[in-house]
C-alpha cells in the first residue's frame, strides 16, 4: 500500500514538473511564451486580470438568464453535497485507492464551489444593476414631479394674473350714468361736444362722467338745503312735544282734584277711562305703569297684543299698606323672664310662618298680556307685584297651534325656559333687588323660588319702571320708586324681543317634529346632495346626561354650554356604523347656534373628539362654519335642520373615505379622500355643478 502511494505521488510530481510535455511528443507553450513570440503583449493583455474578470462577469450578468443560473445553482449545490457525502463515506470505509478518489473529488468539489462563487458574484452584480436602474427611474420620476409642481405654480400664478385682469376697474363701477340719448338732450354743448363725442367712445364716456358729477353737485346742494329745513321743522315739533308732555302732570293733578266731584255727580271719570279707570287705579305703581304703556302700545301699534287686569277687585279696594317686617332683636331690648322665654319659644314657629307669608304677600291684582301670532299660537304673560319684596315677577305660558304633548319638542315650550336669557345674562334665578337677599335670609330662605313665585327678570322690572341698578332710593321708605320713563322706553323693545323669541321657538318646535319623522333637508345649494344615513332615534336629555356622555367630556367645563341650555340626543346609523349626536340648543336660539358633540361607534371602537381628529373636524365643520348654511333668508327657522343635515353628510363622507368598498359614494363628489399633512377629509362644500366637497 505504501509503495502504491509513493508511486502515485511521484507521478503527480512529474506531471507538475514537466508541463512542456504533451502526449510525449509536442511541447506545450505557456501564455508568456506566446506573447513574447508573436509580440501580442499589449493586444492579449490590455487590462489587468481583475478588471477583465469583472467585465466578463458583468457581461455574463447581463446576458445570462437568471432562471438558468438558479437551476445551475441548485444543481451545483446538489453535486457539492453529494461529493461531500462521498468523501466522508470513503474516509470512513477506506476502500482500495480511496486517497486518490478523495483528491479527485476534492478537486471536483472545489470546482463546484468556484461555480457557486461565480454565480454569487453574478447575482450581486444583477442586484446592483437593478438598484441602479430603480434609482435612475426614481430620479426621473422626481424630476417629473418637480416639473409638475412648477407647472402647477405657474398655473396658479397665471390664474391670479387673470383674476387681477378681470377685477381691474376699467369702467366706473357703481355709477349709473344716464343713457346716451338723454345725455345729448339734457347736457349743454360745452359738456356734450357732439362733434367729438359721437365719434370717440372714450371722450363720450368722459363727457358723461363730467355731466354726472355736475348733476350730483347740484343735488348735494339741494339736499343740504332740504336737510336744514328738516332740522328746523324737527326743532319746532320737538318743542311742541315737550310742551304737551309738560301738560300731562298738570292734567293728572286736575283730574285727581275733580275726581271726588265726578263721583258725587255720577259722571264718567274722563275720556281716558281705559287708563284711569277704577280698576287700573287700584294697581300698584309698577303694575300701573306697565298696564298704561302696554294698553297704549296695543291701541297705537300692535293689535296682536291684548292687556287685561285680573284678580280680586274688592280685596284690592280694602287693602291696607303693610308694615315692614321687624327682626326678633327689634321686639324688645329689656331682659326677658323665664316665663316670657317659654312663651316666645312656643310662638316662634307661628311668627316665623307669619313673617314668611307677609314677606311673600302679593298684590291681589295682576296684569296679563297676551300676544297672538299668525298661526293662532299665543303666549300669555302674567305679571305679579310683591309688596314687601318690591319686585315684579312674570309667569309665561306658551300655547302652540300644534299638539306636542307626545314629542321631545315639549321641552321647548316649558314656562321656565321660554323667555330665559331674553337679554344677556338675564336668567331670572335671583331677585334683582339686593335688599331681598337680606329679607330672605332673615326668615331662613336661601334663594328666591322662581318656580313658585314667578320669574323676576330684569326686563320685567323695567317694564314696571323699576331700575335697581342705578336708581336712587326714596328717603321716606328706603325704596326705589318706579318711573314712567323707564317703562315707556322699555316696552316697545321688549315686546319685539318676546315676539322674536316665540317665533324662533315655534320654528324650533317645527324642526324637532320634522327631525323626529326623519325629515332632514339641506340648504338650497345642496339640493343634489343626498344623505345615505338615517336617523333612528331622537330624544331630549338632561344636563347631567349630557356631561356624563363620553362625547361631551371636552364641553363639560366649556363656556359654550351650560345647564340653562336644552339638550337633545340623536342616533344616526349607516350599516354597522352608529353616530351619537348630542345637541345643545341655546335659550336665545338662533342668536347663538346649537352646539353639536359627536361619538362614533364602529368596528368595536368608540371615536370622540378626545381621541380622534376626524370627529374634531366634523364638530368644527358644524359648530364653526354654520354661517355657510344660512345664505338664504329665513335661515333662523331652519338652522337646526341645516346643521343636522351637515352632520349626516359629513358622517357619510367619513365612512366613504375610510372604507369605500363597504360604503360607496352616493351623489357626493370629492377628488381626494385624504389630503394635506393632517390627512383631512373633504368636508367643505363648494356649489360647483352638482356640488363638490373639498378639504379646508
Amino acid at each position: 500500500m505504501a509503495k502504491d502511494v509513493d508511486e502515485s505521488g511521484v507521478k503527480k510530481r512529474k506531471k507538475r514538473e514537466s508541463p512542456e510535455k504533451s502526449n510525449g511528443t509536442d511541447p506545450v507553450f505557456s501564455l508568456e511564451d506566446l506573447k513574447i513570440k508573436f509580440g501580442l503583449e499589449k493586444e492579449l493583455n490590455p487590462l489587468p486580470i481583475y478588471q477583465r474578470v469583472t467585465a466578463h462577469e458583468e457581461r455574463e450578468a447581463t446576458n445570462r438568464d437568471p432562471q438558468d443560473d438558479l437551476e445551475l445553482y441548485r444543481e451545483s449545490c446538489y453535486r457539492l453535497v453529494k461529493l461531500v457525502d462521498e468523501i466522508a463515506e470513503k474516509k470512513c470505509k477506506k476502500p482500495e485507492g480511496w486517497q486518490d478518489d478523495i483528491e479527485e473529488k476534492k478537486l471536483d468539489a472545489i470546482a463546484e464551489i468556484m461555480t457557486l462563487k461565480s454565480l454569487n458574484r453574478i447575482e450581486k452584480i444583477r442586484f446592483k444593476n437593478s438598484r441602479e436602474s430603480v434609482n435612475k427611474v426614481r430620479q426621473q420620476v422626481d424630476v417629473l414631479q418637480f416639473q409638475l409642481q412648477n407647472l402647477m405654480c405657474e398655473i396658479q400664478h397665471l390664474k391670479k394674473e387673470v383674476d387681477k385682469c378681470l377685477m381691474f376697474k376699467s369702467k366706473p363701477l357703481g355709477v349709473d350714468l344716464v343713457s346716451v340719448e338723454e345725455f345729448f338732450e339734457a347736457a349743454p354743448p360745452s359738456i356734450s361736444r357732439p362733434e367729438i363725442t359721437k365719434t370717440d367712445e372714450h371722450q363720450l364716456q368722459l363727457a358723461r362722467l363730467e355731466w354726472e358729477l355736475r348733476q350730483r353737485k347740484e343735488l348735494a346742494l339741494l339736499c343740504n338745503e332740504l336737510q336744514e329745513k328738516k332740522n328746523s321743522l324737527s326743532g319746532q315739533i320737538k318743542k311742541k312735544v315737550n310742551d304737551l308732555e309738560s301738560l300731562a302732570p298738570l292734567i293728572k293733578d286736575v283730574l285727581a282734584v275733580t275726581k271726588p266731584m265726578q263721583e258725587k255727580l255720577g259722571l264718567p271719570s274722563s275720556c281716558t277711562s281705559s287708563v284711569d279707570s277704577e280698576i287700573s287705579s287700584l294697581l300698584p305703581c309698577p303694575l300701573y305703569f306697565l298696564y298704561v304703556q302696554a294698553k297704549g302700545y296695543s291701541e297705537a301699534w300692535d293689535k296682536s297684543l291684548t292687556v287685561e287686569i285680573n284678580g280680586d277687585i274688592e280685596e284690592a279696594k280694602h287693602m291696607k299698606p303693610l308694615n315692614p317686617i321687624l327682626s326678633d332683636n327689634d321686639l324688645s331690648d329689656r331682659e326677658l323672664t323665664e316665663q316670657e322665654l317659654k312663651t316666645i319659644e312656643k310662638e316662634k314657629k307661628k311668627k316665623f310662618e307669619k313673617k314668611r307669608k307677609r314677606l311673600f304677600a302679593k298684590h291681589p291684582l295682576t296684569v296679563k298680556l297676551k300676544i297672538t301670532f299668525k298661526d293662532d299660537s299665543f303666549i300669555t304673560l302674567e305679571f305679579t307685584y310683591y309688596l314687601m319684596l318690591h319686585i315684579i315677577t312674570v309667569k309665561p305660558s306658551l300655547t302652540l297651534a300644534n299638539n306636542v304633548n307626545n314629542s321631545s319638542a315639549l321641552e321647548l315650550t316649558k314656562n321656565e325656559n321660554i323667555l330665559l336669557n331674553l337679554f344677556p345674562n338675564d336668567y331670572g334665578i335671583e331677585s334683582p333687588n339686593v335688599a331681598n337677599y337680606y329679607q330672605l335670609k332673615e326668615i331662613g330662605v336661601d334663594e328666591f323660588d322662581s318656580t313658585k313665585y314667578g320669574l323676576p327678570y330684569l326686563w320685567v322690572q323695567r317694564l314696571g319702571g323699576l331700575d335697581f341698578g342705578c336708581a336712587k332710593r326714596n328717603k321716606k321708605n328706603d325704596r326705589i320708586d318706579a318711573k314712567e320713563e323707564i317703562a315707556k322706553s322699555s316696552l316697545s323693545m321688549t315686546v319685539k324681543d318676546i315676539k322674536r323669541r316665540v317665533k324662533a321657538r315655534i320654528a324650533l318646535v317645527r324642526q324637532v317634529l320634522e327631525i323626529e319623522q326623519g325629515i332632514v333637508f339641506g340648504p338650497q345649494n345642496m339640493k343634489f346632495v343626498k344623505s345615505s344615513c338615517s336617523i333612528k332615534q331622537w330624544e331630549n336629555i338632561t344636563w347631567n346626561d349630557f356631561v356624563n356622555m363620553p362625547a361631551a367630556k371636552h364641553f363639560a367645563e366649556s363656556p359654550y354650554v351650560s345647564d340653562h341650555d336644552i339638550y337633545f340626543k340623536a342616533t344616526v346609523t349607516r350599516g354597522q356604523a352608529k353616530l351619537t349626536v348630542l345637541i345643545a340648543v341655546k335659550p336665545n336660539y338662533p342668536a347663538n347656534p346649537p352646539v353639536f358633540s359627536l361619538q362614533l361607534d364602529w368596528n368595536d371602537d368608540i371615536w370622540t373628539a378626545s381621541n380622534n381628529t376626524d370627529i374634531i373636524d366634523i364638530e368644527r365643520e358644524v359648530n364653526c362654519y354654520w354661517k355657510e348654511l344660512v345664505s338664504n333668508s329665513g335661515w333662523a327657522h331652519t338652522l337646526l335642520t341645516l346643521q343636522m343635515h351637515r352632520v349626516m353628510i359629513c358622517f357619510d363622507i367619513l365612512l366613504e373615505c375610510l372604507d369605500p368598498q363597504q360604503f360607496s359614494a352616493e351623489k357626493k363628489t370629492f377628488f381626494h379622500p385624504l389630503r394635506g399633512r393632517n390627512r383631512v377629509h373633504p368636508y367643505k362644500y363648494v356649489p360647483m355643478g352638482e356640488g363638490v366637497f373639498l378639504q379646508r
